[in-house]
């Protein structure tokens, strides 16, 4: 293990080569005049606000216009926007939405839980659902290394907080409809103004969004896969009853209703029905660990057309809404999901001091089911057919008070509590020729998390250069673990004292360093669906790692960066290196055993792993000239596996130590660069753009055996603003990369030719599939009182 010594003296001198690089960009900045000025953005990541390049933090920011003008609606357009983050859907056979997680800076989670969680206007929000739920936010902040000292829990690896952008003081709004191939509609209109002059406004707006999906269905059922539609409403309301007081009231409804998911299935083994007809073509190029057949190397392209089975017979207990955890209405494959938030911020002056005193309230309720063809392969012989349901609500609380007076000082003390709850449920059915299979659907244990704060932060200026801030969060997490009967299966309290430190020195006006050591924890769980599996397949889950209780994990993070100006104001710059020290991970452990001639599944997690990440990351905006206008950014992320415990990738490959290896579901590269021309002529504004980004490929297990294909995007937009009315057209994904998304290990369901009953090992791999060519055309008329 290194020494803090040594990884300290490994950043800086990283940083001193950053720093020496950037001087030549400095001798010039007397070059350039201030007519091409790079606008100011302000972020909140301590929760009041900051210039981004006065922050010493790693903060990237979208504001309003970026999210316009480079067309971010959904989850993955983010991704494409930022270097180093990663959206995964793809976890335990599913690749919808409803399993959509960020990865950031390395820190894959395994299954569920969130290395990286999501705010909206520093309140938390229970999925990645709220991405796409504002609809026009102000700016979307990425907040990168662990951020507990002001976000608290289950931001491991950073947080994402989507800010909102206040009401217009006076009447307006708009209407926005966009078309485009694979049945493409989305529909939005918005309203704001004021309802009290200066005391009360308000913002509202409803969108509908719905598209066919882009891959057919080459099963007997037909159809395309990856259908989506999407309803959304939300309300904003603003309130200054006094010039002190600052009311912020928001809350969102959001239904989704999908139909199959789309994946790809590339075996190792061909798969073939009771006739001997071919159904999955085997695409193993390589054998391990005395002769078992796999993919090894880049991840090939699918050899046979996508099939699925699409529909349940009419008698499937999967229909009965009696059984299930939620009340969702879905009675064939696909997903629904319905998702409510909302919350208050409080903001108050207190008149005749320094001293300000805040409160965030919070609650969300999120429930999904998604019936799936587990097996990922059509067949009138076999179909697996398995549902998953997931409930969670939870309501936040925090109370903070804040000082920022002329002096060397500033300072945030405060206290938060959090009360959550979630529930899984679970069924399949297995349908053959001779005889069908049924678990019957079983509500798995209610977890608990009752988590309470005590934070801080505090700011002095050392001297006019140089400033110190210590920050901290002690929290307290008590968990616990039901059955669905409501007996108490396990109980436990976590006390971790969180800190961070900051050292920050003003080289110049335009230039900034900083350092930085900081802590995270990332909560216990409980593996609550053991309660629900047959006894040999406890035992099985049991034998491979999988117990009740799960410890939390940890992050030692230490980081170096510098942010400046040049060339009079019209470039910004930023470059930050870490080091972070991941122990006691939590990784997803799932396998198949065979019970009575069955094939059963299990999955769960358990405390098997510990990694080492460095990492490289670096963000320049420039404004060439008034018109012309270039960003590019970049992240490198080096993983370095300690330990790492799989019984079904010990059984693949026939070794037990992986270290040395790098983690998988993480672009070791990553970059996008966009350039923009905007202009006006005569009575109409108009503006062009091109984004190309690129992620290297990731590997799809800790065994380092197989990665995917590196993935090379680019997008076109354009658009003209006549008075109210504005035309945009687009072309996404415009020389139509098939390269997939994120891809992993995954189990073979059925009845492969030359596998050993016996044989639980990895058999096959699950790759997401990256959105095909898609071409669009907006158009949206605003109106106002003037």
């Amino acid at each position: 293990m290194r020494t803090t010594c040594t990884k300290t003296m490994r950043l800086s001198i990283i940083a001193g080569v950053i720093i020496s690089a950037l001087q030549p960009a400095l001798a010039q900045e007397e070059e350039k005049g201030a007519d091409n000025q790079i606008e100011k953005i302000e972020v909140t990541a301590r929760k009041r606000s900051e210039s981004i390049q006065e922050i010493p933090l790693a903060v990237s920011a979208l504001i309003s216009d970026d999210i316009e003008k480079r067309g971010i609606i959904q989850v993955s357009d983010l991704a494409d926007n930022a270097p180093g983050l990663v959206v995964s859907n793809n976890y335990s056979g599913k690749t919808d939405r409803s399993v959509q997680t960020f990865i950031l800076r390395g820190f894959t989670p395994s299954g569920s839980q969130a290395t990286t969680s999501m705010f909206i206007d520093g309140v938390p929000v229970s999925s990645t659902t709220a991405v796409s739920s504002i609809g026009s936010p102000e700016r979307i902040e990425i907040l990168r290394g662990p951020q507990a000292a002001y976000f608290g829990r289950n931001t491991f690896a950073g947080a994402v907080n989507v800010v909102n952008k206040e009401p217009n003081k006076e009447w307006a709004g708009s209407v926005e409809a966009t078309v485009g191939n694979y049945s493409y509609a989305r529909l939005r209109g918005e309203i704001e103004g004021t309802l009290i002059d200066d005391k009360l406004a308000f913002r509202a707006s409803i969108e509908n969004y719905e598209k066919d999906g882009a891959w057919d269905n080459h099963g007997a059922d037909g159809g395309t896969l990856g259908d989506q539609k999407t309803t959304m409403g939300n309300l904003y309301i603003l309130a200054t009853p006094t010039e002190d007081l600052t009311i912020k009231a928001f809350g969102f409804y959001s239904h989704d209703d999908d139909g199959p998911a789309a994946s790809a299935l590339v075996a190792a083994y061909n798969i073939n029905d009771y006739s001997g007809n071919r159904l999955v073509s085997a695409q193993s190029n390589c054998e391990i660990n005395g002769g078992n057949p796999y993919i090894c190397g880049e991840l090939p392209a699918k050899v046979d057309p996508l099939s699925y089975n699409t529909r349940l017979p009419e008698d499937s207990v999967l229909k009965v809404p009696s059984l299930r955890l939620t009340d969702l209405d879905i009675n064939d494959y696909g997903m629904e999901r319905e998702t409510y938030h909302a919350h208050l911020v409080v903001d108050y002056d207190i008149a005749g001091t320094d001293f300000s005193v805040s409160s965030l309230t919070g609650v969300n309720n999120e429930e999904w089911v998604i019936i799936n063809d587990i097996d990922h392969y059509y067949s009138s012989d076999y179909n697996f057919a398995y549902m998953s349901e997931r409930r969670v609500e939870d309501f936040s609380q925090e109370l903070r008070l804040s000082y920022a007076g002329d002096g060397p000082l500033t300072g945030t003390v405060g206290l938060s509590y959090l009360d959550a709850e979630s529930q899984t449920g679970a069924a399949y059915t297995i349908f053959q020729p001779f005889f069908d299979y049924t678990f019957a659907p079983a509500q798995g244990g209610t977890a608990f998390n009752k988590t309470t704060g005590l934070f801080f932060g505090l700011s002095y200026e050392l001297s006019d250069k140089a400033t110190l801030s210590a920050e901290g969060r002690y929290q307290r997490d008590k968990v616990s673990s039901e059955t669905a009967t409501g007996a108490l299966e396990a109980e436990a309290t976590y006390n971790n004292f969180l800190p961070r430190v900051i050292v920050d020195y003003k080289f110049t006006d335009d230039l900034m360093a900083y350092a930085t050591y900081s802590k995270g924890v990332n909560p216990s769980r409980f593996n609550t669906v053991l309660s629900t599996y047959l006894p040999e397949v406890r035992a099985a889950a049991e034998e491979a790692g999988i117990t009740l209780a799960v410890q939390p994990e940890e992050v030692d993070n230490f980081e170096i960066g510098v942010k400046g100006t040049a060339l009079g104001g019209s470039m910004t710059y930023v470059a930050d290196v870490y080091f972070a020290d991941w122990t006691n991970q939590t990784n997803q452990l799932n396998g198949t055993i065979m019970v009575d001639g069955f094939q059963e599944t299990y999955a769960g997690y358990a405390n098997t792993g510990g990694v080492e990440i460095t990492g490289l990351e670096g963000e320049l905006n420039w404004m060439i000239t008034s018109n012309l206008r270039l960003n590019a950014s970049g992240a490198y992320i080096g993983s370095d596996i300690q330990e790492f415990t799989s019984v079904n990738l010990t059984r693949l490959v026939g070794y037990t130590d992986f270290s040395g290896n790098e983690m998988p579901g993480v672009s070791k590269q990553s970059g996008n660069i966009g350039l923009q021309y905007s202009d006006y002529m005569g009575d109409y504004d108009y503006f062009a753009r091109v984004d190309y980004s690129y992620k290297s490929g990731m590997y799809t297990s800790e065994a380092n055996l197989t990665e995917t294909p590196d993935i090379h995007k680019v997008n076109l937009r354009a658009g003209v603003t006549f008075g109210n009315l504005s035309v945009q057209a687009y072309v996404k994904n415009v020389f139509d990369n098939d390269d997939y998304t994120y891809a992993r290990d995954y189990n073979i369901l059925g009845y492969p030719e030359g596998v050993n009953s016996g044989f639980a090992g990895y058999t096959a791999i699950l790759g997401s599939l990256q959105e095909p060519r898609t071409v669009g055309l907006t158009v949206k008329y605003t109106f106002s009182e003037y």
